[in-house]
């Protein structure tokens, strides 16, 4: 990451770094119905197969297993701090071998992950732990669109990059989806799912209408408002590595097809980044649900504020009064009417100009190696004193190899609008959420003092902050109530219902 961000930050790269968030996935199962509700089994004992390979092939899935080019591939990790060795990688295409794989995990004592994008902040998507049979989803990527419903019923292996094009080229329609390209759409909206249109949109969590389970008996099962309703709520912001492998969702999509338009403005001066940060609450908490935004800050004095409008340029500057009233004087700004697509593909990170297929059909994934916490501030914001605290302990990054993000929610969002019992999701009451990275490039000997700045930095936030965190920025340092809150109860008693033998597990997982 360092190298990526510099002093200068180019803005375009640092949103393809900071978006390229997303817990990947977990899951399983054994026996089932297929998505048109024909029952068919899968042997709950594999005769005959006396190694994983063996059990494996019967499903007919590709494999990679230790000591093949094809397993050092499929290990690529986007967090290097962590490199977990899974026992093998399966790539299932069909309901059936993801079953299989789930039989094979089960027969050889083995534990289980699925693994959408691959970009959980502490490895859980090759399992947190060493000796896991991985099963990688990016096969499952097909795709249908519902005009009259504006609904899409897609695969659980699509990464946002692509996914976004093929929505835009069926029906010019999104997600309130993040910036990386690269990021798996399951891990992202199970988890929460926050972007570029979230505060008018909702989390991308808040739009999943159905989802298609492998649960952990082995049964293949619908989860709707209707049908396994439990089941729906725990997978709307707790589903990520807990209940089972997703293979196929129905998302609510939205009309992009209008004028959209991007703001930005940027410091340099350290003397400027406390007048620039307090100007970004004061205007967030009566934001228009229109305008979804975010503040960053670094330590050697960059700060920036990011926002899109879903409206026409004429229509901007009213809505923005109140921050660009109590601004100090920016070092940059711009402000450009676009369309959805060209808004995706600058706000990923790619030079003016490029084309939408090429850049986002096969987007390449970052690897870095860093530490990530998080925190929830509520409305009004952070007070004066801790304003200067959070930037205080920013500031004794001697290295600089550290940035911030703060993330628009507030009550006038369609994100808050929702009540903290209707999802898994809990977040319903803060006006931001803050993102902590300090990075270290694999130099391993500032890893501690990194490990060290960051906690020291979220400690001294702590004070004017909830005890909330976000779970799509994993942190293995914290307690699940963080994530979870009101709702860990509920959680836990669906979870002992739907996998009472914990076949889904990792470091964080709902407990039974």
């Amino acid at each position: 990451m360092k190298g990526q961000l510099s002093k200068t930050r180019n803005r375009s790269v640092f949103w393809t770094l900071i978006f390229c968030l997303s817990l990947s996935y977990i899951a399983v199962s054994v026996q089932a119905w297929d998505h048109q509700g024909n029952e068919f089994s899968a042997p709950r004992k594999l005769a005959g197969t006396t190694t994983l390979a063996q059990c494996l092939a019967v499903g007919g899935a590709t494999t990679a297993f230790p000591g093949t080019t094809a397993y050092t591939n499929a290990r690529s990790v986007y967090n290097l701090a962590n490199q977990y060795a899974p026992a093998a990688f399966v790539f299932p295409t069909t309901d059936v071998q993801v079953q299989n794989a789930l039989q094979c995990s089960k027969q050889f004592g083995i534990g289980i992950v699925p693994r959408g994008g691959g970009h959980s902040y502490e490895d859980y998507s090759l399992g947190g732990r060493n000796g896991v049979l991985v099963v990688d989803m990016t096969g499952f990527t097909s795709i249908s669109y519902n005009k009259a419903a504006q609904t899409a019923t897609i695969g659980s292996g699509w990464r946002l990059g692509p996914l976004y094009l093929a929505l835009w080229n069926l029906g010019k329609v999104t997600l309130p989806a993040g910036n990386c390209p690269t990021v798996g759409v399951a891990g992202h909206s199970l988890g929460g799912g926050w972007g570029f249109s979230s505060r008018q949109f909702g989390m991308v969590t808040d739009n999943i209408l159905e989802a298609q389970v492998v649960i952990a008996n082995g049964t293949l099962v619908t989860a709707n408002a209707q049908q396994n309703s439990d089941l729906y709520f725990a997978l709307r912001g707790a589903g990520a590595t807990s209940f089972g492998i997703v293979t196929q969702f129905t998302f609510q999509v939205h009309d992009v097809s209008g004028p959209i338009t991007r703001f930005d403005y940027s410091w340099t001066n350290k003397a400027q980044q406390f007048q620039a940060f307090k100007a970004f609450q004061i205007w967030g908490v009566n934001a228009v649900s229109e305008i979804s935004a975010s503040f960053y800050m670094d330590p050697s004095g960059n700060s920036n504020i990011e926002g899109v409008y879903l409206g026409p340029q004429t229509s901007l500057a009213p809505l923005i009064e109140t921050f660009v009233a109590n601004i100090p004087t920016p070092a940059s700004s711009d402000t450009v009417q676009t369309d959805w697509i060209t808004l995706i593909v600058h706000n990923a990170g790619f030079p003016a100009g490029s084309n939408p297929t090429t850049v986002l059909s096969n987007p390449t994934p970052p690897t870095s190696s860093f530490k990530a916490k998080s925190i929830y501030v509520d409305p009004p914001g952070l007070s004066d004193a801790g304003i200067n605290a959070m930037i205080n302990a920013m500031r004794q990054d001697s290295n600089e190899n550290a940035y911030f993000i703060f993330d628009l929610y507030g009550a006038t969002s369609n994100i808050n609008k929702v009540a903290t019992s209707a999802t898994a999701f809990v977040h319903r009451t803060s006006l931001f959420s803050i993102q902590m990275v300090a990075y270290w490039n694999q130099n391993t000997a500032q890893e501690n003092p990194d490990l060290t700045f960051i906690s020291n930095y979220w400690n001294a936030v702590r004070p004017f902050a909830t005890a909330e965190a976000y779970q799509n920025y994993i942190d293995n340092a914290e307690p699940l109530s963080a994530y979870f809150g009101s709702n860990l109860n509920t959680l836990t008693g669906i979870k002992l219902k739907w996998d009472p033998q914990n076949v889904f597990n990792f470091p964080q997982s709902i407990p039974v």
